[in-house]
């Protein structure tokens, strides 16, 4: 997996090293991933190291994801950013390159936009076909001073859009079909026009903005004339910092062909609406409108693409696990901000681990562990099941195994999920995780005194 990336045959047992125990551990505290005192200063030293640069990192989060593709198959690229922040910790950062001010424009960190790999298909987590790493100087001028708006989209931090659709087309090129997936933030004019449409490769944009079309009208316009194809009923989770109930929400679906005008020219595409009808009162209703370069020519199609859509919530789970319920990088106190990037990129290794078990829930064949866990830890998570289980049907483990959804239920349990529940969260499985490795090195040591 590791190639040629690293220039050191020693930086990269490292690398590899502390990867495994980042994945196994849940954890990315030095001091719990080290089993002694010589093995925490080579973690210390390789963080630290001159020869270890962050997009060598980057380049073997790509590879690991690269291995996994299989000829043929869709997968949903879905694109977001986030902002780890390390300001309660200044203090303790003495070389604080490679951070700088975040969208407060105060505290002390860095953005990062990973591209999470989907299998469109099965559900399976593939890991990251790209990820960016950049932070802003606290002396830059704002936007209005450098004149922002003109300058070439290359120039501009919306650029990662487009350049990470670009790097995992590349990195994805056995693929069959490559769906970008971006919420508004990713609705830019020059996405459209720099990201080829192909049959391979497609778009799927949450409309920001109420776009120009060729000919006239906007995008709302042609959108509400467009005949209602269709209903679907959605089950909306209750939100307390929305405010939103729980309910069953009743959605409309339209769906057309247009053709927007863009500063680069014109681009035909296809937009699908979904809005909830019956709303009630106080209550936000739920509206998405998506632009798509997939063909739409059916209720059944237009569902399809808002499932796909649906899916971008998964990178919002690997944020989640980064954070402070999950792995909680931002409390890391590793002193010198170069560090701190490469450490929180190795995280997502683990955040993708979890992320594919919860997935796992979801597919409709089981699908086999193919490395995720070793012999010995499915013989482990064998018997932990067996403790797990109880004497009725529905709390006994429904899934085949050795498969993933198999290793899911015992890790939910293991985590505070209960078996009458609906599927576990990606935090239950996180707490799981790092139950079970307690146990499994305790099963460990028992099979080495026994022996």
């Amino acid at each position: 997996m590791r190639g040629s990336i690293f220039s050191d045959e020693r930086i990269a047992r490292r690398i590899e090293v502390l990867t495994r125990s980042i994945i196994e551990k849940e954890s990315v505290v030095i001091h719990r991933l080290a089993k002694n005192e010589a093995e925490q200063r080579s973690f210390y030293r390789l963080l630290h190291n001159p020869r270890l640069e962050t997009g060598q990192v980057t380049e073997f989060l790509r590879r690991d994801c690269l291995r996994q593709v299989e000829a043929g198959a869709h997968y949903l690229v879905i694109q977001d950013t986030t902002q780890p922040n390390f300001e309660r910790n200044r203090h303790n950062i003495s070389d604080e390159r490679q951070l700088g001010v975040i969208g407060d424009r105060a505290s002390l960190g860095f953005f990062l936009h990973p591209s999470l790999v989907v299998d469109a298909t099965t559900g399976r987590c593939l890991g990251f076909s790209q990820v960016k790493c950049w932070s802003r100087d606290a002396a830059a001028p704002d936007k209005s001073r450098r004149a922002y708006k003109s300058r070439p989209i290359e120039e501009k931090e919306s650029f990662r859009w487009i350049e990470s659709a670009q790097s995992s087309n590349q990195l994805l090129a056995r693929a069959g079909m490559v769906t970008h997936i971006c919420d508004r933030e990713g609705d830019i004019g020059e996405l459209f026009g720099r990201v080829p449409q192909a049959e391979r490769s497609h778009l799927l944009v949450r409309s920001a903005q109420d776009r120009l079309l060729s000919g006239g009208g906007t995008l709302s316009t042609a959108l509400a004339t467009a005949p209602v194809a269709g209903h679907r009923t959605l089950t909306l989770k209750r939100e307390a910092r929305t405010g939103r109930q729980r309910r069953q929400a009743r959605l409309e679906v339209r769906y057309s062909t247009l053709t927007l005008q863009l500063k680069e020219g014109q681009r035909e595409l296809q937009a699908v609406q979904v809005r909830e009808v019956n709303v009630p009162q106080g209550q936000q209703p739920v509206h998405w409108r998506l632009l798509t370069s997939h063909r739409v020519r059916s209720l059944e199609e237009a569902l399809e693409v808002v499932e796909w859509y649906s899916m971008r919530w998964n990178i919002e789970q690997v944020f989640r696990l980064l954070k402070q319920k999950g792995l909680n990088v931002e409390a890391l106190e590793v002193e010198t901000g170069k560090g701190l990037v490469q450490l929180t990129l190795l995280a997502l290794f683990a955040a993708a681990k979890t992320l594919l078990l919860h997935l796992s829930a979801r597919q409709e064949e089981p699908q086999p562990v193919a490395g995720a866990f070793s012999d010995e830890q499915l013989e482990c998570l064998e018997a932990v099941n067996e403790q797990y289980e109880g004497r009725t049907l529905r709390q006994q483990n429904p899934y085949p195994a050795r498969t993933l959804p198999y290793c899911y239920w015992v890790l939910a349990r293991l985590g505070g999920w209960k078996p009458q529940e609906k599927r576990a969260g990606v935090i239950a499985l996180h707490r799981g995780f790092i139950d079970f490795q307690k146990i499994y090195d305790g099963w460990l040591l028992a099979r080495q005194i026994v022996s």
